[in-house]
């Protein structure tokens, strides 16, 4: 199952380069006083948006997510709309998954993970779900327990 918000990227994208338009208009008005006719500007509209990103990405996380398990391997991926320098990417065997869970309690919600790393240590990992629909969190839901419902013991097959 595939569960991605990359269909509101167009608007993640169009945001930033709106808030920095506004910035330059702020300085404009705030560096060139006789530039609109002696409109007085202070410059708080500058530390204002700064402050609202601030405030956005500190809430949401990495607002775009993948999640594929369709093969062996669970591919999770979190990243900025405008790039995917910045962000996580997880690709681990199924074999490999101690503990797969989410997390909808407290501010942000968060799908965790945990599994074995190739050199056999237990890591847990953390992506914020936040900013996914009622709709895609459901249905990430019903994955997360279709993967459990597989790592059950009655649908374990045990060779003799």
């Amino acid at each position: 199952m595939t569960i991605t918000n990359l269909q509101i990227r167009k608007t993640l994208q169009f945001a930033p380069i709106a808030l920095l338009t506004l910035v330059l208009a702020d300085l404009i008005l705030l560096f060139i006083p006789e530039f609109f006719g002696g409109i007085k500007v202070n410059g708080y509209v500058t530390g204002l948006i700064l402050g609202s990103v601030a405030l956005f990405y500190g809430y949401v996380g990495y607002p775009m997510f993948s999640f594929d398990a369709k093969s062996d391997y669970i591919k999770i991926r979190s990243h900025l709309a405008l790039s995917t320098v910045f962000g996580k990417t997880l690709k681990v065997p199924k074999m490999n998954i101690t503990d797969l869970k989410l997390d909808l309690s407290g501010v942000r919600d968060k799908l965790e993970i945990r599994y074995l790393n190739p050199q056999g240590k237990e890591v847990e990992d953390k992506f914020s779900i936040t900013i996914l629909s009622k709709r895609k969190k459901e249905m990430l839901k019903l994955a997360v327990e279709e993967f459990a419902r597989e790592r059950s013991p009655q649908n374990l097959h045990l060779f003799i």
